[in-house]
């Protein structure tokens, strides 16, 4: 799984602010409608100029010579210092475009059964199962907390990747709110 397909998740952790366990017909997933309602009366983010950084903590991948782990951690933030950071605009027109609704039709996009997603109080819980376009499949878990403002969350991603074995991946996504977006 490449780590594009991580960045619907980051949108999760900033509209999700209360509930609980949204597996709500105990049936060991959690479909689209019971994500909208878990997210339903969230905490929208507010407007303005956003800074996102990315930090690998942990990378391991079978056969993968030692220098190019550690060339690929360092690009992405990893024992060296994290990654440079993304900055982008988040306007009032897409805060309002980006509820519930937004986020689990992301999260269908991205080919992904949901096993767990509970918000509360401020954090968030959520596990996952992807699947790639070239049928790669990865178990995604995430854990953090947020607010209007900002988030911290960590993510472990564990992908088979054909003919290469399991590759193990676990970031940490800070985003945080740096001032109004630039005129």
């Amino acid at each position: 799984m490449r780590l594009i397909h991580t960045a619907p998740l980051s949108a999760i952790i900033f509209v999700a602010a209360c509930g609980g366990d949204a597996d709500t017909n105990d049936d060991g997933t959690v479909s689209s409608e019971e994500v909208v309602a878990e997210a339903a009366g969230s905490i929208k983010p507010q407007p303005g100029q956003y800074r996102v950084t990315t930090e690998v903590l942990e990378f391991n991948m079978p056969g993968m010579p030692d220098a190019a782990k550690q060339q690929m951690q360092a690009q992405m933030g990893g024992a060296a210092g994290a990654a440079r950071p993304i900055t982008y605009c988040l306007t009032p027109e897409q805060v309002a475009a980006n509820g519930p609704e937004q986020m689990a039709k992301n999260m269908a996009a991205g080919n992904c059964t949901v096993a767990r997603f509970d918000v509360s109080g401020g954090t968030i819980s959520a596990e996952m199962q992807c699947t790639g376009v070239n049928g790669a499949t990865s178990h995604v878990t995430m854990d953090g907390e947020m607010t209007s403002t900002g988030s911290i969350m960590t993510m472990t991603n564990e992908a088979d990747m054909q003919g290469m074995g399991k590759m193990q991946m676990k970031t940490r996504v800070t985003s945080e709110r740096v001032g109004d977006c630039p005129t």
